[in-house]
């Protein structure tokens, strides 16, 4: 078995147990890579306001891509002429990498990445992987599949698994903050959509973790919560 496949059928494999998003992250960033290397890897949600939020990261220090950060789409950056473009965009490291993303001129990385994959997996979550080897024969299929048991796993696994057990305690994100905030006010998810660019389902979705990471069944509890 090819090393690609092999790396496959691992992700696969993982996949099928419902991972966490977190758990998920790390796994990818120290096995994904047929070199052996680990790499830099980050999930990215796709905002109603033009932009993405850091949901997971593994591998980067706080001040190059911390969760909850956020930044604008647009083609200025890989990651956002991959959602623009809805294709995977595999970049290599070289002088000119600035010139062509001029957004990240202002921010260059420390120590650079040797190869990067960016890849829009639908409407919602975009994937980003800093690799510290080269491309090598098959990584252009292999991303391909990659992207597509991803589809699979969003779609009809789950986006993010919101038992308790996995999101009980941990804090909230500004933007999930915010919606608790608005939720306590009465706001419906609808109005709360409107409010901050999302989609009434998506603003299900984030009310659903704030329960979970707050350890409560609904709304009614929330009023008796601090939001932190």
């Amino acid at each position: 078995m090819s090393l690609h496949l092999q790396k496959l059928l691992e992700i696969t494999q993982i996949l099928a147990t419902r991972p966490t998003l977190d758990y998920l992250t790390q796994f990818l960033s120290n096995n994904h890579c047929v070199s052996g290397e680990v790499s830099r890897v980050y999930f990215g949600r796709i905002l109603g306001n033009k932009k993405i939020r850091v949901e997971t990261a593994h591998g980067f220090k706080d001040q190059e891509c911390r969760v909850g950060k956020e930044f604008p789409i647009e083609s200025a950056r890989p990651s956002g002429r991959s959602i623009i473009e809805n294709r995977i965009i595999q970049e290599t490291y070289s002088e000119d990498y600035y010139q062509k993303y001029p957004a990240l001129k202002k921010d260059p990385i420390e120590h650079p990445w040797i190869s990067q994959v960016t890849i829009p997996i639908n409407e919602n979550y975009i994937l980003q992987l800093g690799r510290y080897s080269k491309f090598v024969e098959g990584d252009e299929y292999f991303y391909m599949n990659l992207q597509s048991l991803l589809q699979i796993y969003f779609s009809r696994i789950g986006k993010v698994s919101l038992e308790i057990g996995d999101l009980h305690g941990k804090p909230l994100t500004s933007r999930q903050r915010e919606i608790a905030e608005l939720m306590k006010q009465g706001l419906t998810n609808e109005a709360i959509a409107d409010k901050i660019g999302y989609s009434p389902s998506l603003v299900k979705q984030e009310t659903m973790i704030v329960f979970s990471k707050l350890g409560i069944s609904g709304r009614k509890e929330l009023t008796q919560n601090k939001v932190g």
